[in-house]
This record gives C-alpha cells, structure tokens and sequence, in this order.
C-alpha cells in the first residue's frame, strides 16, 4: 500500500492489487458500497419479475449471489456501506499478503487468530457453501416441476 500525506488526512492507495492497483481505497469503498445498492436493487426486483420471465430471474439470482454470496450470504439485507467495508478489509488483506487468498482463508485466518468465534461468525465460515447450493438445487427443481 502506498499512502501520501494531504493537509487533511493520508490517502491510502492500493499498490500491489491487481484489481484495484493505484486506486483510492475511499474510493474503491465507495465504488463497492454503489455496485452492491445497485445489485440488491437488481435482486429484489428479479424476484418480483420471476413469474414473468423466470428463466431470466433466475439467471441474474444466481449470477448475483455469486458475485456477493462469498462475502456474505445475507448481503442482500446488510446495509451496502457495511458489506462493503467488509470487502475493503479483505482486499486490504490481500494486498498486504500479495497473494490472492480466498476470502473463506481470510475468514479461517480471522477464526484462528483469536478473534472471538461468535455465532454469526460460525454461521458464515462453511456452511454458507452448501447452503446456497441446496438453495440454488431446491430453486431448480422447483422451476423444472413447474414446466
């Protein structure tokens, strides 16, 4: 990370990382924050399209827990701003590491480090996976009945 002094406070820049090399890490926070406003705006209007086209919503359900699933499986209820500090910190992580680590190594890493394991914390480290793959089967089938 490189960080340069401003009269107000030091910008911290993203060095290493190959996604966000160069870039703000405000910015990047914020960048993230709007995309996930976006996304859960995007999924709470494909469930309501889903009798309508639902091929389609199901289609853009899935890309998008996807896409934010790994971080958090509730990202569609958590305010964007907090699951977005989220993802900077790993990303922070990451590039202080210089490796691109997953984010359930991350989390694993949080839980062996003393962190206190809260039921919360349990709930999203493994589970998280088959869950939403029993979801995502259980979405299919239905639909396949449904034809």
């Amino acid at each position: 990370m490189d960080s340069s002094n401003s009269p107000n406070q030091p910008v911290v820049r993203f060095a290493w990382h190959p996604t966000y090399q160069g870039q703000d890490v405000e910015h990047v926070r914020r960048g993230l924050a709007d995309e996930i406003g976006r996304d859960q705006r995007q999924y709470a209007l494909s469930l309501e399209g889903a009798e309508q086209a639902e091929f389609a919503s199901l289609t853009s359900v899935v890309e998008l827990e996807r896409r934010w699933g790994q971080f958090d499986f509730g990202w569609t209820d958590v305010p964007a701003g907090e699951l977005a500090d989220r993802i900077v910190a790993f990303e922070l992580e990451r590039e202080s590491r210089q490796d691109l680590i997953s984010f359930a190594d991350y989390r694993a890493d949080l839980d062996e480090s003393g962190e206190e394991m809260t039921p919360e914390l349990a709930w999203k480290t493994k589970p998280v996976l088959i869950t939403a793959a029993l979801g995502i089967l259980a979405l299919i089938i239905i639909l396949w009945l449904a034809l």
